[in-house]
This record gives C-alpha cells, structure tokens and sequence, in this order.
C-alpha cells in the first residue's frame, strides 16, 4: 500500500474553483486545445468495441512497464511546488465553444512521473491531444528544463456544478487507475480506482495497473454526463473501461469494464474505494493535535440481498488488518462519511464535513464473495490508509473477457426509515472492560420515548466473549437513543465479532452496527 499513499496523499484534498467563465461569444483561438486533424488524413475509430480489442490485443505480448519521462528537477518537486504549475484555463479543451463540460490536462512532476496518452473523441473519430508547455504556467516552479518525451500525467473535468456563473471542477484522473468525483458543494475526499490486485496481503506485492491512455468524448450541447475510455494494462492484467459521469447534486459515474488476466491473481479487486482515517470519536486525539477529529470517511455501510443495512465504523488500527465479509448478491457498499457536523472537525480549511462518500451499487449480481475492509494504521493525514473491495469467489481464468457494471453514487443519506449510527465511542471501566456506546438517530426511533423504549440486542460470536451490562437510554437533549454494553479487557486468542442493534418485539428497526475486537486493539 506504500505506493496508494505516496500517489494519494499527494493530490489535494479539496475541490478546487477556477472560475472559468462561460462565454459561448468567445472566440477561438490557437491556443484552445479542439484537435483538427487535416482533411487528407483519416481518423481513427474508437467505441467500447473497439477499446476491449484492443485489450485483449494487449494479451499478446508481455507487459512493458511504463518508463519515467521526468526530469529530475520534475520528479523532485514536493507536492506545494507542483500544484504551482498552474493549466492556463484560457487554454482548456472546448472552452472557447461555450461547451459546460471543459477539460484541463495534468502536468507532469513530483510523484507524476510517467505521461498517458490523451485523445479527443467526436463522435466515433478522434485525434491525439499534444502536450505543449504554453499550456501551463512554470514561473511558480522556476527554470526547469523539460525533456521531449515529456506528456500529460492525467485531466480534470470542469462542470457548472456549483453556479451558472462560472465552472468548477467535479472530476480528476490523475495516477495509475485513480480517479475522484464530487457532488455539488462538496470537496474532495476519498478515491475510486478501477481495480485492485493483491491489496492488504501480507506476503504479496500489491500491483498497481494504469490506464494508459484515455479517449475523452465531446458532449453535445445538451448533454448533462460526460463519457471517458480508458484503456488499463498491468503486470497480471488488461482491461477496457467506460465511464459515464453525471455531475449534479449527487453525482453519479457508471463504470462499464471488460477485463483480462494476463496471469493468475492471489486477489482481484472489484470496485475499489480508497480514503483516510486518521482519528474520530472511537479514539484518542493524538498529543498536539487541535481538531476533535481528521478522517475523509467514518464507516463502511453495507446492504444484504435481503434488505439488512449494515454498519461498520472505521478506526486506525495498531497494524494492518482486513476485515472479510461474507456475502452474497449483496445491494450495495461503500465508505461513507455520515458525520456532516462541522463542530466534529473544526477544521476551517480540511473541510472534513463537506468530503464525499462513495455508494457502490452493481447494476447485475455479484454472487458470491467477500467485502474486503483493508486498514492499516497512521500518524499523519496523508496517508489514505483505508480501502474497501468486493472480492469474487469466482474469478476469471486468464484471458477469459470478466464483465464489470456499477454505478458509484459520490454521496449517500443514511437508511433514515430505520435508526442509523451516527457515533461510536468506547472506553474502560473501572475494572478494565472495554465498554462501547453506540448512538442511534432516525424516523423509525422517534415514536419512542424514555418510557418505553426499544430493545436493544448485542451478539458476538466467531470467538464469542462474554457481554455485559447492556443498556439503552434516550438522552433528552437530543434525537439520539445510546445503547451501551461492556465486554471483558481480555478477549480470546481470536478477534471476536461484535453485532448491535435495536428490535420492537421480532422486528428490526436499526441498522445492524458490527465491528471486530482482539487484544491488539
């Protein structure tokens, strides 16, 4: 994972406004980036037929791992230097035409240090996008010399998503199969990735594939959603990948992709979120640090097949640990940050309660397998240290085409029709035990009162230990209702799994809150 945090910890951690002003009666220029290929010559073709072709073409030979194109000066450039190289957005693709969707291209530098190849795609035909220096401005980074195969790191997409008055940006791929969205008024927070191999294991190097090359397609004058291929080769696979991306107030990217193994996987990743937690309400705030809590999402929610929501906090644990679950046909999944409170971060400029979340919902049956919460810990917030992914227990066998289709929705409101978590915290008693208390809110929990009050159930089991002193109260100067249990300082030689939730009568009416306990926690 060390190669997820230098990549991630190095792109900014919010949205960034350039104020690119919409003006259909601008005229064109040279500078603009709309690539005119010459009458004589003719263009090439590309649609998702053609881009998986040319995946399983990629099969045919070995794979060549893509060589540095950087300068030294470039590569060494610490990440507050390299945002200095600004995109002159004068220069951005289509901005001269009015169009709402504009594109900015990424530079190279700091951990950016290999170039993908970008093309503008106009209906079915598109041309090759150079990378010229003018566009961008170097006076920040000083005089730095730039070698002849230098090319474009990845782009960012802008969109009026926020006012009609000007663009913002919404969108970026930058850095091996890494990509971010947000919905309207959010900042940026936690990443997408196409797929995953070999994450979280102990005795494996985990591989990072990159898409290549992109084909970025020119919406219509009436389009809301921007279309993206990617072409994805690494060590162990090849891939062809459709994006659709809508930007709005939840904004939606539908992810179509037809992968290849070049060779067997020891764990293939579908669906892959990355964020950061560094520390919240379930832990100590670290010595000199002055903000209550720092972390892009605080749990993982997931829906069963048959309708159950679940609840995991996330935490910073003493060593890298995943936790597995299984599943099948699941609904839903994803990492979430449900504490929109700003007096939980106070955090002026990290905006942590404006960092989307991201709800992955397959659009066909997954089967069987496992979610993978992978986590390992942290001193410092640059380190995205938590990633989630759906593990199939069928996988492909190589060279046999593996078909992907999700919708990744960039945020997602709590099951409110049932209680939901809104905090985890825990602590000692007097003896020792670990006590936990779990704070419920929702429409399902407000007819009941300090008189007659749900019940509250807590369960464990794969190495089950004794639980104690279950409580629950409704706390006056809110909406919340507490369930509170303890369990004993020691637990067995295993990690037990701990399950709460609240029930009227047989039925339930929470969310189901799990977390797994051992004695390194």
């Amino acid at each position: 994972m060390g190669l997820v945090n230098l990549i991630l910890g190095a792109i900014a951690a919010f949205l960034i406004s350039t104020g690119i002003k919409k003006d259909p009666n601008l005229n064109n220029d040279k500078g603009n980036v709309s690539i005119q290929a010459p009458h004589e010559l003719v263009r090439p073709r590309m649609d998702f037929d053609l881009l998986k072709e040319k995946a399983k073409k990629l099969l045919e030979t070995p794979f060549v791992e893509i060589k540095s194109h950087t300068s030294k000066e470039l590569a060494s450039l610490p990440y507050d230097r390299y945002k200095n190289i600004r995109f002159l957005t004068e220069r951005s693709l289509w901005r001269s035409e009015g169009n709402e969707f504009q594109i900015q291209f990424m530079p190279p530098g700091h951990l950016y240090n290999y170039s993908v190849n970008l093309n503008e795609l106009i209906g079915s035909y598109y041309s090759r996008i150079p990378f010229l220096e003018e566009y961008f401005d170097w006076s920040e980074v000083g005089n730095i010399k730039l070698s002849p195969e230098i090319g474009h790191t990845g782009f960012k997409i802008h969109y009026p998503i926020n006012t009609n008055e000007h663009t913002d940006e919404f969108a970026v791929f930058q850095g091996a199969t890494y990509f971010r969205v947000v919905s309207k008024g959010q900042f940026y927070g936690l990443s997408a990735r196409g797929i995953s191999i070999n994450t979280g294991m102990p005795n494996v190097q985990e591989e990072f594939p990159v898409f290549k090359e992109f084909w970025i397609q020119k919406p219509s004058g009436f389009d809301s959603k921007i279309r993206v291929f990617a072409l994805m080769d690494g060590k162990s696979i090849t891939g062809a990948y459709l994006f659709e991306i809508t930007p709005g107030e939840t904004s939606k990217s539908v992810v179509t992709a037809e992968i290849y193994l070049r060779r067997p996987v020891e764990k293939l990743g579908i669906a892959p979120l990355t964020s950061m937690f560094w520390y919240g309400e379930n832990s100590q705030i670290p010595q000199g640090q002055a903000y209550p809590e720092v972390h892009d999402s605080d749990g993982l929610q997931f829906q069963t097949e048959n309708g159950e929501v679940y609840w995991r906090p996330i935490d910073n644990p003493k060593k890298p640990n995943i936790h597995a679950i299984d599943l099948e046909n699941p609904k839903g999944f994803g990492l979430v940050q449900r504490d929109r409170d700003f007096a939980s971060y106070e955090d002026t400029n990290m905006k942590y309660q404006l960092r989307p979340s991201a709800w992955v919902e397959p659009e066909s049956s997954l089967g069987k397998g496992q979610l993978h919460l992978f986590r390992f810990p942290t001193k410092q917030d640059s380190d995205d240290n938590v990633t989630l992914f759906w593990v199939p227990t069928n996988v492909p066998e190589v060279g046999e085409p593996y078909h992907i289709n999700y919708t990744i929705s960039w945020n997602v409101s709590p099951p409110r029709k049932l209680g939901y978590v809104v905090a985890t915290r825990t602590n000692y008693g007097k003896d020792g035990e670990r006590q936990f208390l779990i704070d419920f809110k929702g429409d399902k929990l407000q007819s009941y009162t300090e008189e007659n009050l749900p019940t509250p159930v807590v369960e464990s089991w794969n190495e089950p230990t004794e639980v104690s002193n279950v409580s629950i109260i409704k706390i006056p100067e809110t909406e919340k209702f507490r369930l509170s249990f303890q369990i004993p300082p020691k637990v067995g030689s295993k990690p037990t799994e701990l399950k709460a939730y609240l029930k009227d009568k047989e039925d339930v009416i929470s969310e189901i809150w799990i977390t797994t306990w051992d004695n390194a926690n």
